[in-house]
């Protein structure tokens, strides 16, 4: 689920990589805006950590629980009209449910960590996914994605910050931002060669994962948030029906392939013992023990 954002973000580089912008860098306009998006979002997960608001998307509406138990992959843009401008650039934000039946957080996250097998969990779109640094609470972890057209092959490579919060043994949540992201010219050719951080079509990434344990299983929602440059005025009315789509069909396919993942992985019966390493970072952190003890 981590690699949602980087994908569909990656899907709309193919549409947008042959208009013609002489310069896609990203100005502190735009990054100022993109800020403040962020700090909203924050807000509003914050109120659902503290029980101002419902801690799943799924209870804001009737149906939703019911119909993700039953089967059903949700996917809906945050905003009606979507994806929104922001400064210069434009903000893909959308959220994603789906149910995990007969497993737990304890087994996701097992699964979910095991970084070297994400080009076989979410292949053909990524090439590879490495774990930089895990100090219980937080990691730091790269993931280069591809996709190809018949005429275009776009790749970027991106690194994350993640921090996982779990609120009591049955909830937690994930909240992941960029901290790096290049986008690959030429992959896999001898001209290959990375653009400079904030000069592809692709300059921000974030989201925020969430579960809840329950039923015989996991609710598990993924809201992911894109920033990309803007498409060029006389382009809008043939790209933007196309990057509303595109969004919806990588998300829904990055869900169903971690459902696959996590039904397929062994769900040990017992639950682990948390290792010295986790039992140290939940001494650093008294309010996250089901985050230190589960990871």
């Amino acid at each position: 689920m981590k690699v949602a954002a980087a994908r569909f973000a990656v899907l709309i580089g193919i549409v947008l990589a042959s208009s013609p912008i002489l310069s896609a860098q990203l100005d502190p306009e735009t990054s100022k805006a993109w800020d403040q998006y962020i700090q909203s979002v924050q807000s509003q997960m914050q109120q659902r950590a503290t029980g101002a608001a419902p801690f799943l998307w799924i209870d804001e509406a009737p149906g939703r629980r019911d119909a993700v138990r039953q089967g059903q992959t949700l996917v809906q843009p945050a905003q009606k009209d979507s994806p929104a401008k922001v400064g210069r650039g434009l903000v893909f934000d959308w959220t994603g449910a789906v149910f995990f039946p007969n497993t737990t957080i304890r087994h996701i996250f097992k699964i979910l960590n095991q970084f070297d097998r994400y080009d076989q969990f979410y292949n053909p779109a990524v090439v590879s996914a490495k774990l930089l640094e895990d100090t219980g609470r937080t990691q730091r972890f790269s993931v280069v994605v591809s996709d190809k057209t018949a005429f275009i092959n776009t790749t970027v490579e991106s690194e994350y910050s993640s921090e996982t919060t779990c609120l009591d043994e049955l909830r937690c949540y994930n909240l992941i931002h960029s901290t790096r992201i290049q986008q690959i010219e030429n992959y896999n050719s001898p001209e290959e060669h990375k653009l400079p951080p904030d000069e592809g079509f692709l300059w921000r990434l974030y989201s925020i994962q969430r579960y809840e344990e329950q039923d015989g299983g996991v609710y598990a929602e993924l809201e992911t948030i894109a920033l990309t440059r803007d498409v060029p005025i006389e382009l809008r009315w043939l790209i933007r029906p196309v990057l509303r789509h595109l969004p919806r069909n990588s998300m829904l396919g990055t869900l169903q392939k971690t459902r696959s993942a996590v039904c397929a992985g062994e769900n040990p019966s017992q639950p682990e013992q948390p290792t010295r390493k986790n039992e140290a970072a939940l001494a650093r952190s008294p309010g996250n023990t089901a985050a230190a003890s589960w990871r």
